[in-house]
């Protein structure tokens, strides 16, 4: 066994070898130094000195080059951790309420003693907050889903070894009602208990605030921290106060952190059987959904997601990739727009209007205004790449991301279909096309398929039109034929009153990585349907995550005529045409 030392010498060790790769790199001047902005990119670039075996091996939807944060740096505690994102899952992600949670266990440590404590932490997703709790001296158990802990623990054992009292322990815990079977009272007794953005848009809220109450027993402290996003935030945070006492301890706009204790049944009227009648009346709204959904849509099959992965990457992916990833501190380059902005003017013709450059400059104001206000929850060292950069149609394509949001984040399956649409221009001719792109996101594929000559309509829900337009506006000005198009699309049933199918007709359907962890397969496929008329090409890229998704490719199938266009392991692209 090494010791400490041993350890640390070759963490210095390491350290000198990559501070001689990245002697070529400039770091940026004194000042960003100074001001700890310190800009972690990962870059993963073509080589090319590989040997044909190499490129034969490469997938055939894998990106020509593109730059992906591979880690994040966060400095609480007085120590550095560097945090491994995964993006195949919601887990996989740093969201806000984890940097406000650990802000303030680093910052109220005498309101808040860690110290030799034992506390538990609900739903750990990348292991942020556990290792601040770990390395503020407590005795730490991580919990998430099965699909979730090798990411999980590879971050924890990487920033908490040889730094922290107590080796933090990992454990898998699925909210639900057989808790006390799984963790008995008699045996499981926690001083705290943490949770933060554990409250989003799925399935498993009333389930989460059973677990919550049989962790938090008399003599346990809960805090959880959550942003507001939807109205079922409100609503389980109203259920919430109804099941514990609770007070404030943080309250930044939409940022909330709470601290909740035991509450006595008695006091509440019982408040643990309403929540078991709450899940009794889920079920039966469940199975009685199902049925009117039967009887009024026979087309659509009902799927309630089951949340339970198929697989995942074993331990020996993420501790390789740990080792092999190289990492290049640069200084964060804003020419980048400015030169793109610049060439668009001097060209004279650009697919862009006055409204489109302002919306596209709102992002660098708003970053500008959100640098001399900074919440009090950030954190003192956030080394986040504000932009991924990828490489299609011979055009460098910035991305920006916005992980507030599932559909701000780039997917897999963009990637595969954005390199299938780019090597495969013959076979899917767009130019001059009338193409609709379901689920747009990050705006990825609609910018690739403009490049590409379509004339494009990107959909999304309204929370994500902003991001998505500035991505596409910044991308296509003054490079595309078609100036493309940014809509609302809500999926659903009555698509004929909003979008009639005698004015709406597009020669492609694209959507890439909408089938996912949510409620609404039914409403895409009818979405689909309804698009998808004679004439009409639909291509569909999915990276295969749940048994969900194999529901809807049955279901898929069934209505329409499909063939496989690509397939890489999980990463499947089919195209489809109107079944009659």
């Amino acid at each position: 066994m090494r010791t400490g030392e041993e350890f640390e010498e070759e963490e210095e060790e390491e350290e000198e070898e990559e501070e001689e790769e990245d002697e070529e790199i400039e770091v940026g001047d004194e000042g960003d130094k100074e001001q700890g902005k310190e800009h972690l990119i990962v870059c993963f670039l073509y080589r090319s000195d590989e040997s044909a075996d190499q490129k034969q091996q490469r997938p055939a939807w894998a990106p020509c080059f593109f730059y992906r944060t591979g880690k994040e740096m966060y400095s609480y505690v007085g120590q550095k951790i560097i945090i491994e994102e995964g993006l195949d899952s919601y887990a996989g992600m740093i969201w806000p309420a984890a940097l406000a949670l650990c802000q303030h266990l680093d910052t109220h440590r005498e309101e808040i003693n860690l110290v030799d404590k034992t506390v538990l932490e609900i739903g750990s997703g990348t292991g942020l907050v556990s290792i601040v709790a770990a390395l503020l001296g407590a005795r730490v158990t991580a919990t998430d889903l099965p699909e979730v802990l090798n990411n999980l623990r590879v971050n924890l054992n990487r920033n908490t070894r040889w730094r922290c009292r107590h080796t933090p322990q990992l454990a898998v815990l699925s909210w639900g009602y057989d808790l006390e079977q799984t963790y008995p009272t008699s045996v499981y007794h926690y001083d705290y208990v943490l949770a933060a953005d554990v409250v989003y848009h799925h399935d498993f809220l009333d389930e989460l605030l059973v677990t919550m109450k049989h962790f938090c027993k008399p003599g346990t402290t809960l805090i959880w921290a959550n942003k507001v996003r939807f109205g079922t935030d409100l609503t389980f945070t109203e259920n919430f106060k109804k099941a514990f006492h609770t007070s404030m301890l943080v309250e930044d706009g939409e940022m909330k952190i709470f601290m909740a204790t035991y509450r006595e049944e008695e006091e509440e009227g019982g408040v643990g059987v309403e929540i078991q009648d709450l899940m009794g009346e889920k079920e039966e709204g469940k199975r009685g959904g199902a049925e009117d959904e039967d009887e009024k849509h026979s087309d659509a099959e009902p799927d309630y997601a089951n949340n339970e992965s198929e697989g995942g990457d074993d331990e020996e992916d993420y501790e390789s990739s740990e080792e092999d990833t190289e990492e290049i501190i640069a200084p964060k380059d804003s020419s980048y727009d400015e030169d793109k902005k610049d060439e668009s003017d001097n060209n004279g013709s650009s697919c862009s209007t006055t409204s489109d450059e302002d919306i596209t400059g709102q992002a660098d104001n708003e970053q500008t205004a959100a640098q001399q206000d900074t919440p009090a929850w950030i954190s003192s060292i956030n080394s986040r790449l504000s932009r991924d950069i990828y490489h299609y149609v011979g055009q460098d394509i910035a991305i920006h991301e916005s992980i507030d949001s599932y559909g701000a984040v780039m997917w897999p399956a963009a990637l595969a279909l954005c390199s299938f649409l780019d090597n495969n221009r013959q076979r899917v001719n767009l130019q001059g096309k009338e193409v609709l792109e379901l689920g747009a996101g990050t705006g990825l594929v609609t910018i690739v398929a403009s490049l590409l000559g379509a004339s494009v309509t990107a959909t999304d829900l309204p929370d994500v039109l902003n991001n998505l337009l500035a991505n596409v506006m910044r991308n296509t000005r003054g490079r595309c034929r078609h100036t493309p198009q940014v809509e609302v699309l809500s999926w659903g049933y009555n698509l004929e009153r909003t979008h009639p199918s005698s004015v709406y007709h597009y020669d492609y359907v694209l959507a890439a990585d909408v089938v996912y962890h949510h409620d609404f397969l039914d409403e895409l496929l009818v979405t689909m349907k309804h698009f998808c008329k004679p004439g009409t090409t639909l291509i569909w890229a999915n990276k295969v995550r749940f048994e969900t998704d194999l529901t809807f490719t049955e279901n898929f199938k069934k209505a329409f005529h499909t063939s496989m266009l690509a397939e890489d392991g999980e990463m499947k692209i089919f195209m489809a045409t109107c079944r009659e």
